[in-house]
């Protein structure tokens, strides 16, 4: 048998643990999951929350006198969307070849990002976003982490005037 005076240190101990619990799930609530990708010699980040699905690059029909980024249109689970070529309007550095899709849901319908690896997904943390040095040609970013994960602002990018059809 424990005495009371056992007893209550061992409840003291287990609420002190259950209080660091809640402190760090208030804590893990400013986290995200993306999904990170290669795009040339750059890693990019799709916030899960936005993205469709990541699926192999589809065959792409061009569209005659598009923007070089706009590569054309593909047809994924029955669906036609756009194909924006994510190298050539972010200007990234390195040779992208593309090999798969990340297809984002916009108001309009379903676009699709060319991607050439997806490497995993993770978590990241508005806190771990570098948001001071960002470059000028990522203009729809959330921020940069540590390890030059560029996180995308998809709403930001979906509204950027180059994506607009007038």
């Amino acid at each position: 048998m424990t005495s009371d005076t056992e007893t209550k240190a061992i409840l003291d101990a287990r609420a002190a643990q259950l209080a660091v619990a809640l402190v760090d799930s208030a804590q893990s609530s400013a986290e995200f999951e993306v999904a990170a990708c290669t795009v040339g010699s750059e890693k990019f980040g799709f916030p899960v929350k936005h993205l469709r699905e990541i699926v192999p690059l589809p065959t792409v029909t061009r569209l005659p006198h598009a923007p070089p980024w706009m590569l054309g249109i593909a047809q994924v689970r029955g669906t036609l969307l756009s194909v924006v070529d994510l190298a050539r309007l972010c200007t990234v550095r390195g040779q992208s070849v593309p090999r798969h899709l990340a297809v984002v849901q916009a108001a309009q319908g379903p676009i699709g990002f060319t991607v050439d690896d997806v490497l995993a997904c993770r978590s990241v943390s508005s806190s771990m976003l570098d948001t001071e040095g960002q470059r000028a040609d990522h203009r729809a970013l959330l921020g940069v982490t540590r390890d030059l994960l560029v996180v995308l602002d998809v709403p930001k990018l979906l509204a950027s005037p180059e994506l607009l059809v007038q």
